[in-house]
Order: structure tokens, then C-alpha cells, then sequence
């Protein structure tokens, strides 16, 4: 045995072994689908089980997000089942390269589910001005998702309610908020020129912008931390410069050629993909080495 207690043989205790190699991910969509939130006006689709609706199908006008709003009605399991189902199906959607509003009319007239329920073929897509909108259709007077709440300073809670409740229970301040203020589209179905964005020698995503209408945005390729601070970093810098009437394929171009820092550097060559959907393709394939 040595000093620390291992034997000179090369031989390691169980304690002290490595922990085994984690299996590989079985899921076979590793993305995870559309955002669950989203800022603008949304389409939504009634979805029926037995004739009845149990919930809405909604996708964002501007943004990359899609999801299922149920109807807190009884008896919940239903709605419970058809949130499953209704989220493997846009995990899947998303997966195949189809924008939020393709996947929307999808299913619509599709044959009924046993969970999913069925879309209505004659059911035409309605817009309302938010997701919070489309909460008071689905469930009215329900309280909101705090998604859907503004930010507030620090010591208030969303709505403007003092943490110190020594100074009450009724909001004190009026909230503001940042999602009033110019975006870019995150979505496009036309072509969209891209910059590949390096960090350490490893491509971390894409950013990108539409060449025919006011839409850019950064596409990642991974989803660990340090790839979702990276991300973070980009789409800053997007919403700075859509706040400042910067066009979205003049605000990318400024981003590129520009020295590296804590979010890597976006380069100068300017590469073009047909669609979303094609570089969405790019930023999933394997980085050669």
C-alpha cells in the first residue's frame, strides 16, 4: 500500500473508481421543441376530445414558439393527456424543420387521438394579441402564468407588490415592461444569410437574418450552459439593436468581424441557407473535426 491507501499493483478500490459513462440519450428529438412562452400576437386552433375542448394549440406570429394551453375543466386528466401528446407532436414538428405556424395547421382534420384529441377540419386559425389572451379564453379569471408577468425591481414581486409586507399587500409600483419594445421576427420562411459564431476553436451557433422580411435570430448547436450563456449574449445584442431601428440583416452584418469575447465571435463571411429550416439542419450535424 501506499501513502494514500491504494496498493502498488495498480489496483483501484470501488470507492475511488470512476463513475461509469452515462448511456446515450434515447430522445429522439435532443432540441426539445418550440419555446413554451411568447411575447406578440399568437394563432390558436381549438383541440376536441369527445367534442369537447380540452385545450388550445397556439404558435407565436413572430417568435420560434408553440405549445398547448389546456382548459381547466373536468375532468382534468383529459387535458392532462392531450398536453402529453400535443407536446410530443410539436417536439416532433420542430425536429423536422417546420416553422411554429406550419406545425399549427398540421394536424388540423387529422383523424382523433385517444389522447390528443382532434382539430376540427373545417377549424380556421384565430389570432389574439398574447398568450395571455388566449388564457382567458381557455380559463377565464385564472390567474397568469408568470411567463406572462412583467419584470419589476428588485423587492417587489411581478405584479408590484412589496416583499416588505410592512407595507402592505396591494401593489405599490406599476411594472414595466421590456415587451413592448422592437423585435426582430424569430422566424422566416424565406432564405436567411448566417454567420458562423466560434469560441475557443468550437462553432457554438448561427446567427442569422432573413433576406426578406425583419426576422433574425441566433441558432444555437448545443444546450449546456455554457451554450445557453453564449445564446443569451447574442440575442441581447439582436434585441439592441432591433430597440435602435437597426434592420435584421444590417444588425448582423454589424455583429460580424468584430474581436472575440465572452460570446465567442461571430465571423465575417457572410454564408446564405435556403430557409430556416435548411440552417436549423447545419446547426444540428455533427461539427467535423
Amino acid at each position: 500500500m501506499n501513502g494514500d491507501g491504494r496498493s502498488l499493483d495498480g489496483y483501484i478500490p470501488p470507492w475511488d473508481a470512476p463513475p461509469p459513462p452515462l448511456p446515450p440519450s434515447s430522445d429522439p428529438y435532443p432540441h426539445g421543441g418550440y419555446n413554451a412562452t411568447a411575447e406578440g400576437p399568437i394563432r390558436y386552433l381549438p383541440v376536441l376530445v369527445d367534442g369537447d375542448t380540452v385545450g388550445y394549440l397556439w404558435a407565436s406570429v413572430a417568435d420560434d414558439a408553440a405549445s398547448f394551453l389546456r382548459v381547466m375543466a373536468h375532468p382534468l386528466g383529459r387535458s392532462l393527456d392531450a398536453a402529453v401528446a400535443w407536446s410530443e407532436r410539436l417536439r416532433q414538428a420542430e425536429a423536422e424543420g417546420l416553422t411554429p405556424l406550419q406545425a399549427l395547421s398540421r394536424w388540423v382534420g387529422a383523424p382523433a387521438d385517444p389522447q390528443a384529441g382532434a382539430i376540427p377540419a373545417d377549424a380556421v386559425p384565430r389570432e389574439v394579441p398574447s398568450k395571455r389572451d388566449l388564457r382567458e379564453i381557455a380559463n377565464p379569471g385564472s390567474p397568469p402564468d408568470l411567463s406572462e408577468l412583467p419584470p419589476a425591481p428588485f423587492g417587489y414581486l411581478p405584479d408590484g407588490t412589496p416583499l416588505d409586507r410592512s407595507q402592505g399587500w396591494e401593489p405599490k409600483i406599476a411594472t414595466s415592461s421590456p415587451r413592448g419594445r422592437p423585435r426582430y421576427l424569430a422566424v422566416t420562411e424565406g432564405p436567411v444569410r448566417y454567420l458562423p459564431v466560434v469560441k475557443d476553436g468550437r462553432t457554438m451557433g448561427y446567427l442569422w437574418a432573413s433576406t426578406s422580411d425583419n426576422a433574425a435570430s441566433y441558432e444555437r448547436r448545443g444546450f449546456d450552459v455554457e451554450d445557453n450563456d453564449v445564446w443569451g449574449r447574442w440575442v441581447a445584442r439582436l434585441d439592441e439593436a432591433a430597440a435602435a431601428g437597426v434592420p435584421a440583416l444590417e444588425a448582423v452584418r454589424r455583429l460580424g468581424g468584430q474581436p472575440t469575447d465572452e460570446a465567442g465571435a461571430a465571423g465575417a463571411e457572410e454564408r446564405e441557407a435556403p430557409s430556416l429550416a435548411a440552417l436549423k439542419e447545419i446547426a444540428r450535424a455533427p461539427e467535423a473535426s
